[in-house]
């Protein structure tokens, strides 16, 4: 729950839904809602409709050698950038995945690391926790950096057959990350913010072990 120090504190019934249906469920679900809601000069809304995305809370984790001052990405087919029309729908990002009922978030992490990459994470550092979309969707992030060794040639290509994966690792020196992420050729959220982060952090990991 986010704790409020300055921002809107809601209490029982600040939202009043009239009306809820579910308009999709396939890979996500959407739904819809007929609603009002508090203004901030205390009236109501009048009734508005709105629709989010609906899909579990997922977590990304970007594997960062502080000896080696490197980070690993995975590139791989997105098909958002398609359907907007990018010319390059293929997308460079740190590991993600999906939480499992009952899986702890850091356990999440672990496991797509091994299924994205084929590595062993060490410690992982929390980044954040927040809401890539919030005014379509509801899918909560959690995002790590994940320490570890990256030596030469622990690229690969990685996936789940099951699931038409098609993965490929990228070892990329640090400077060379964040310069891709200012020409632009890194252009995902949850990568980006990660070595925001980790550009803070840097000196310290490498340093301070």
């Amino acid at each position: 729950v986010r704790r409020v120090t300055r921002g809107f504190d809601p209490g029982e019934g600040d939202v009043q839904i009239e009306a809820a249906a579910e308009a999709y469920r396939a890979f996500f679900s959407v739904q819809e809602y007929d609603l009002r809601y508090r203004r901030f000069d205390g009236s109501f809304s009048p009734s508005v409709r709105r629709a989010a995305f609906v899909s579990v809370d997922a977590v990304t984790v970007l594997p960062y050698d502080a000896a080696r001052d490197r980070v690993l990405l995975i590139e791989q087919f997105r098909a958002g950038p398609l359907a907007r029309g990018d010319v390059n729908p293929w997308q460079f990002e740190a590991i993600a995945g999906r939480i499992d009922a009952d899986e702890a978030v850091e356990d999440a992490a672990r496991r797509e690391a091994v299924e994205e990459a084929g590595l062993q994470l060490g410690v992982l550092l929390p980044v954040a926790r927040y809401y890539p979309s919030p005014g379509i969707s509801a899918e909560c992030l959690y995002s790590y950096v994940g320490l570890c060794e990256l030596p030469d040639g622990v690229e690969g290509v990685f996936g789940l057959a099951g699931e038409a994966e098609d993965i490929r690792g990228h070892l990329i020196a640090f400077e060379e990350a964040m310069a891709m992420a200012a020409s632009g050729e890194i252009g995902n959220a949850p990568t980006l913010l990660t070595l925001f982060w980790l550009a803070g952090q840097r000196n310290r990991l490498r340093f301070t072990g």
